[in-house]
């Protein structure tokens, strides 16, 4: 099969290290045959993230970025491929999303994203849901060079950059058709004992998102629910999703 190069982008701040640590194991887990890294961009200047892979690189720095926007450009930058695929740090992905999204990619448009996922609440799978689901996409360098990149922006810079893209593009970009068994994203809301960003609402003069997310985070360092300092990852799951999917499947009949 068609199996180019992918680098997958992941940025993280301030995670509990079970989360982050999934997210990592999510990506080992690929059954991915084609050359493929995981990006990990950390600016949260207490912790520093540790965990050596060949196909895995953390990158630690000491200043915060100025927003979500700017720390994704960063992140692409540094990425080595020239197809990216976002991989948000508190979400699951299935072992077979990068093998799927090839195999629906279109050199073409130089994108491809479904905009259906699973939806996981306190431990219970929900859905099929339909949203923009950004942290399911798989792009192109050239694609997100045309486009301008993120905006420098908090919440919601995910729905300009696809905004964009479909202007390049010219048509709509998500992918409606995709059998449920097909669905390769897990996104998760209540029972990560961590923040979302999009719950603080966009940025307002003299308070960004970036404010909220570190009162947040600071808070969960003083009560004990993460720690600071040097964070040495072991991936896993916490639970085995494959099969929790697979089972959920079976009741819709899929």
């Amino acid at each position: 099969m068609f199996a180019p190069p992918i680098s997958c982008l992941c940025v993280t701040f301030g995670r509990p290290q079970w989360i982050l640590e999934e997210a990592v194991f999510s990506f080992l887990n690929q059954d991915y045959p084609g050359p493929k890294e995981l990006l990990l961009l950390n600016d949260f200047d207490q912790q520093t993230i540790v965990f050596d892979h060949p196909e895995v690189r953390v990158v630690n720095v000491p200043v915060r970025f100025g927003s979500l926007g700017e720390k994704r450009n960063a992140a692409v930058a540094m990425c080595r491929h020239d197809l990216i695929a976002v991989w948000d740090d508190d979400d699951i992905y299935l072992p077979h999303r990068l093998r799927y999204s090839i195999s629906r990619y279109d050199p073409a448009r130089r994108f491809f994203k479904p905009t259906q996922a699973f939806m996981l609440n306190d431990g219970v799978l929900r859905g099929p849901r339909s949203l923009l689901f950004h942290a399911g996409s798989l792009w192109h360098r050239s694609l997100f060079d045309e486009a301008g990149g993120y905006p420098h922006m908090g919440s919601g810079e995910d729905a300009h950059l696809e905004a964009r893209f479909q202007q390049v593009i010219g048509s709509e970009i998500g992918c409606r058709l995709i059998q449920p068994c097909d669905i390769y994203y897990i996104y998760r809301w209540a029972g990560t004992q961590s923040y979302h960003l999009s719950s603080f609402g966009r940025d307002t003069p003299g308070r960004s998102g970036n404010d909220c997310v570190m009162e947040y985070v600071e808070q969960q360092i003083a009560a004990g629910a993460i720690r600071a300092g040097e964070i040495v990852l072991h991936p896993r799951w916490s639970a085995d999703y494959s099969s929790m999917v697979r089972d959920y499947l079976a009741t819709l009949g899929g």
